[in-house]
């Protein structure tokens, strides 16, 4: 299958992609971190393409990128931490929130679990797909599971790893400002940091003061 590259600068191209999200199509883009694969949570057959081309274990879910700061209450149930306090001050950005799923949000996105991770992204790309296509965007990063454990999924090694399966493309015109993975915080019970990123836990306290390491 050839792959088709399209430029981030690529208005149209990008709107094409989104469409091409509606019919099933997998999209390689840039997030604020890693370069991640992309397509339509609703659809189980794409879902499932992301967990082949990437061989990621089927217990592992995946991740929904929104396009907008507010959109996390479409998908799921407020926990009891002050959520819009922390999303106004830190999305967009490259924190992850870990929330109790809606019933809207499939069991292959979340591999059978309740609890769904959410983010909204700086990205005018990613965010430029989810309006543009009318979706949450089911996600992970584009590299074969295993292979990377500090650093980030450039373009290179994305198509390296992946580019054969998706198709399309979208190519940054920079690299990421960010030197680590995005960092991943449940707000299931008293929050905790999952995986720790660039965002630091002082940062996170300002709005989470019994957040768990």
């Amino acid at each position: 299958m050839m792959v088709k590259v399209v430029d981030s600068s690529n208005f149209d191209g990008i709107r094409r992609a989104a469409v091409g999200l509606r019919t099933g199509a997998v999209v390689l883009a840039q997030t604020d971190t890693n370069y991640g694969i992309f397509c339509d949570p609703f659809s189980e057959q794409a879902c499932h393409r992301l967990y082949e081309m990437k061989g990621r274990e089927a217990t592992k879910p995946l991740t929904l990128f929104i396009s907008a700061p507010d959109d996390w209450l479409r998908w799921v149930w407020p926990p009891e931490a002050d959520v819009e306090a922390l999303t106004r001050r830190l999305w967009p950005g490259p924190l992850n929130l870990i929330f109790k799923k809606k019933g809207l949000v499939p069991d292959w996105v979340t591999s059978g679990m309740d609890t769904v991770s959410v983010v909204h992204n700086t990205s005018v790309v990613i965010n430029l797909l989810a309006f543009f296509s009318g979706l949450p965007l089911a996600a992970t990063s584009a590299n074969l599971s295993g292979t990377m454990d500090s650093d980030l999924v450039t373009f290179d090694l994305a198509m390296d790893h992946v580019g054969a399966n998706v198709d399309i493309a979208i190519r940054g015109n920079k690299p990421s400002e960010f030197s680590k993975s995005s960092t991943i915080v449940s707000l299931v019970g008293q929050p905790k940091i999952v995986r720790q990123g660039d965002i630091s836990a002082e940062a996170l306290r300002e709005f989470l003061p019994e957040l768990l390491l």
